[in-house]
């Protein structure tokens, strides 16, 4: 269940990073970097390094929440596509009212022969 959880939620925040016109690649600092420090920090100990880094992982961590969670996407289309919350154009293509009628052709010689 874990990998299923991590790539849905990957996935839901790759989508959103390009909502807000960024790439995915920022889902690096703000969860992958977090996690890595969660496994291995322990290995440094409770040196001044650990508490630097601690202290960086926080930022990133807190700043990714805002990035994804809080903050609006951008308005209009940006380089990963449309504004998905953009107004759509509901009404037809094409109006029904002022449509061409085509008359059947007519069965006999044609008109030259």
């Amino acid at each position: 269940m874990t990998f299923v959880f991590a790539w849905s939620y990957a996935g839901a925040s790759i989508k959103r990073l390009h909502d807000r016109d960024k790439s995915g690649w920022w889902t690096f600092p703000y969860m992958v970097a977090p996690g890595l420090n969660g496994q291995f920090g322990d290995l440094l100990g409770s040196s001044f390094a650990a508490a630097l880094i601690g202290l960086a992982v926080f930022i990133a961590l807190t700043w990714g929440f805002v990035d994804i969670c809080l903050l609006k996407g951008t308005h209009g289309p940006n380089r990963f596509g449309p504004d998905p919350l953009a107004p759509r154009n509901t009404r037809p293509r094409w109006d029904r009212q002022s449509e061409l009628e085509f008359v059947p052709h007519r069965a006999g010689p044609s008109a030259g022969a």
